[in-house]
C-alpha cells in the first residue's frame, strides 16, 4: 500500500510576477505581536502630559457618571442622603477613570469588619460605613492566586491583596473591582484578572499625532525663506571671507527683525520664498479621525470640533456615542454597583428593602422644541389608547406619575382604578346555551 502524497497549497490570491502571496512580497512579513501589559509608567507619563491622552481616559468615565442615576424605592430620600455622603458619584467616576487607564481599579468601603476575613454585606449597620477609598490596579499587590476552587467567584485571582507599600492583608471580597477593556483569556489570567487599558491601544496613533503637529509648528517657523541673490559670492567664498559674509547678513536680519528694513547692496536681490502648506491640515484631520475609531468617542466630542459638511451637526455622531455609554453602564457599571448597592443602601437604612432599583438618567438632553413634541406625540398616543378603551386613566396616571411628570395624592390613582374595576360590570354568560362561545359585559 503507497503512502498518501499530500501536495501543499497557498489559501488566497498568488501572483508570481509580481510576488504576491509567495513570500517575496513586503507585505507578506507583515504580522502583530503582542503588546506589553504590565508597564504602566508609560501610560502615566501619557496621561499626566498629554491633553489628548487625558481626554481618551477621562470623558467616557465622565459620559457615564455625569447625569447619574434615578433610586427607585420608597427609601428613595434617605439612599440618596447616604449617597451623597459617601461622595459614592465622584468615587465611581475616578474607579473608571483608573480602569481605562491601566486596566483596573478597585473601590474599598471602610467598615467595623476584619479585612482578613471574608467581608459579609448582610452584617453591614445603619451608618457602619465610614467612607470610601479609591485604589487603582497597580496600588494592590496580589497574595495566594486561587488556583484549586473552580466554582469560586475569584478563580484564578487573588486570595488577599495588600496595599502598596503596605503590610496590611485584605481579602479580596472587601475590593469593589473595576476592570478594564476586555481581553482573551490567557492574558485575563496572567492579569491576575484585570482588564487591559484604554489608552493603550491609542498610544501609537497618538504619538504620530503629536509627531505630526509638533512637524506642522516647525513648518510654520520657516515658512517664508529670504533669498538674496548676490554676483560674486562662490569667488568670494575661495578668498577666505566666510566671516565677512556671514556678519554682513547677521546684520542684515537684525536690521530686519529691529527697524523693519532690509539693507542691501547695488548687486544684490532679494526674493522670499514661501512654503505650500495648502496640504498639511487634511494630513492633520486623518490623524484626528484615526485617534477618534481608536478611542471610539466622536471627533466633536474628543477634540470639541464642529461637525464639517453640508448641514452637519453632528447630533447623529453624538447619540451613537450616547448609545454606546449606556451599553457600557449596562455591561461593565451595573455589576459593580449592584455589589457598592449591597453596602450602601444597609449603610443608609439597615436593612435592602425589596423594592430597591434604579435607572441610569439619559445622557442626551433634548432642547425644549424636542421635549415639547415628545409630550405631545405621548399625550396624543395616551387619548388614542383611551378612545380605543385599551387603557384605562389610571394607567396612564401611573406613566405620568412614574416618569416625574405629575405627582398624585396618596389613594387617587387606586380609587380611580378601582372605579374603572366596577365600571366593567361581571361577565355573565349569553342566553343563547352553554354550547354558544360567546359571551358579554
Amino acid at each position: 500500500m503507497t503512502k498518501p502524497r499530500y501536495k501543499l497549497t497557498n489559501d488566497g490570491l498568488v501572483n508570481l510576477l509580481s510576488g504576491l502571496g509567495t513570500g517575496k512580497g513586503k507585505r507578506d512579513h507583515n504580522y502583530f505581536v503582542h503588546g506589553s501589559l504590565f508597564g504602566y509608567k508609560e501610560l502615566e507619563a501619557a496621561y499626566q502630559t498629554d491633553w489628548i491622552s487625558r481626554q481618551i481616559v477621562d470623558i467616557p468615565a465622565d459620559d457615564m457618571t455625569r447625569e447619574w442615576r434615578t433610586i427607585k424605592c420608597q427609601d428613595a430620600d434617605e439612599i440618596r442622603k447616604e449617597e451623597d455622603r459617601l461622595n459614592v458619584q465622584s468615587c465611581v467616576n475616578e474607579a473608571l477613570s483608573w480602569s481605562r487607564l491601566f486596566g483596573g481599579s478597585a473601590i474599598l468601603p471602610i467598615t467595623n469588619q476584619d479585612f482578613e476575613k471574608p467581608f459579609r454585606p448582610d452584617m453591614v449597620k445603619k451608618g457602619e460605613v465610614q467612607r470610601l477609598l479609591v485604589f487603582d490596579r497597580w496600588d494592590l499587590i496580589p497574595h495566594s492566586i486561587n488556583t484549586w476552587d473552580v466554582l469560586a467567584e475569584n478563580y484564578l485571582q487573588p486570595e488577599f491583596y495588600t496595599l502598596y507599600q503596605g503590610s496590611q492583608k485584605i481579602h479580596w471580597t472587601h475590593f469593589i473591582r473595576f476592570v478594564g477593556t476586555k481581553l482573551p483569556r490567557r492574558q485575563r489570567v496572567l492579569m491576575q484578572g484585570w482588564g487591559d487599558s484604554a489608552l493603550r491601544k491609542c498610544l501609537q496613533d497618538i504619538k504620530d499625532t503629536v509627531s505630526a503637529k509638533g512637524g506642522i509648528a516647525e513648518l510654520m517657523q520657516s515658512a517664508n525663506v529670504d533669498v538674496i541673490t548676490r554676483e560674486g559670492l562662490s569667488e568670494e567664498l575661495t578668498t577666505d571671507q566666510e566671516s565677512k559674509i556671514i556678519e554682513r547678513y547677521t546684520i542684515f536680519d537684525q536690521m530686519k527683525s529691529i527697524i523693519n528694513t532690509a539693507l542691501l547692496d547695488g548687486d544684490e536681490k532679494l526674493d522670499r520664498l514661501t512654503l505650500n502648506l495648502s496640504g498639511v491640515a487634511p494630513i492633520l484631520d486623518n490623524f484626528m479621525v484615526w485617534i477618534s475609531g481608536a478611542a471610539e468617542i466622536p471627533v466633536t466630542r474628543l477634540f470639541g470640533e464642529a461637525a464639517k459638511g453640508l448641514n452637519a451637526t453632528g447630533e447623529g455622531d453624538l447619540k451613537n456615542y450616547y448609545d454606546s455609554i449606556r451599553s457600557k453602564q449596562t455591561s461593565h457599571l451595573d455589576r459593580p454597583m449592584s455589589v457598592l448597592d449591597e453596602i450602601m443602601v444597609r449603610s443608609a437604612l439597615g436593612n435592602m428593602p425589596d423594592d430597591y432599583n434604579y435607572d441610569w438618567n439619559r445622557l442626551y438632553q433634548p432642547n425644549r422644541k424636542e421635549e415639547a413634541e415628545a409630550k405631545k406625540i405621548e399625550a396624543e398616543t395616551d387619548v388614542i389608547l383611551l378612545d380605543a378603551g385599551v387603557i384605562g386613566r389610571s394607567h396612564a396616571m401611573r406613566r405620568l406619575e412614574s416618569d416625574e411628570v405629575y405627582q398624585y395624592e396618596d389613594g387617587v390613582i387606586d380609587q380611580i382604578e378601582q372605579s374603572e374595576d366596577l365600571s366593567l360590570g361581571r361577565v355573565e354568560r349569553p342566553s343563547g346555551g352553554e354550547d354558544d362561545d360567546g359571551f358579554t359585559l
